[in-house]
């Protein structure tokens, strides 16, 4: 059996659509409930659309980067397991670097994985759900704590520790993943400066248009993206 076939398996599709529809009615769920205590809080139902449609409005826009990173996944990993990974808690970021490092320890390139024995796609979908489950466990472990540090910090005398402390996790994300891509290969650091270029120029253009805002991971996407066969054929 081959990564492919076990991609592209019925059994695949069914569980994961089975979480998918399990997360759904969690979400219509909650929803529920929240519709129900707000109108127990006076609260009148034309706010509560108004609510809901600008959340969904205010949604749709950054999840066109969720779209381009499931077709850029699907390329290596099939449609099934990159729609349940980007649907649940995924991101393109830590999913692509999860899959590469595996493909990497085992000694072929991520195009091979679906061509691959099954073993190989089954490895790739165990690194990346057992790399990404520590995050809602450590949140439900210590998260409450946390955020309550953070917010005392912020608001206490020493406030600008607590920003500090904040942004220091940004730091850290940083210092992961730029030497990966700045030490890998020139057309990985050219496409990844052109996307830093766009993220600056579409953050100056939405001070005058701030809907641009929510354009600029799909713009650096895709333009990074097209920039990169440039470079590719270049160097």
């Amino acid at each position: 059996m081959t990564g492919e076939t076990l991609a592209n398996s019925p059994l695949l599709f069914i569980l994961i659509g089975a979480g998918l529809l399990a997360i759904v009615a969690f979400a219509l769920f909650s929803y529920k409930k929240a519709k129900n205590r707000c109108l127990e809080l006076g609260i009148s139902q034309e706010t509560i659309s108004a609510v809901v449609k600008s959340t969904i409005s205010a949604a749709l826009v950054p999840s066109l980067a969720i779209l381009l990173g499931f077709v850029i996944l699907s390329v290596s990993l099939g449609v099934a397991w990159p729609w349940w990974r980007l649907s649940v808690i995924g991101s393109l970021a830590y999913e692509t670097m999860a899959a590469q490092y595996t493909a990497d320890g085992l000694g072929i390139e991520m195009s091979q994985i679906l061509s691959s024995d099954a073993t190989v796609f089954a490895a790739v979908m165990i690194v990346m759900t057992i790399g990404v489950i520590i995050s809602p466990i450590m949140v439900a472990i210590v998260g409450e704590k946390y955020s309550t540090g953070v917010m005392n910090a912020k608001s206490g005398s020493k406030g600008e520790w607590g920003t500090i402390f904040s942004g220091l996790f940004y730091l850290a994300m940083f210092a992961v993943y730029i030497p990966i891509m700045v030490f890998s290969d020139l057309p990985t650091t050219l496409t990844l400066v052109t996307s830093m270029v766009v993220a600056i120029v579409v953050g100056a253009l939405s001070k005058k248009l701030p809907i641009l805002a929510e354009f600029t991971m799909a713009a650096s996407l895709i333009i990074g993206m097209a920039s990169s066969v440039l470079w590719a054929a270049l160097f």
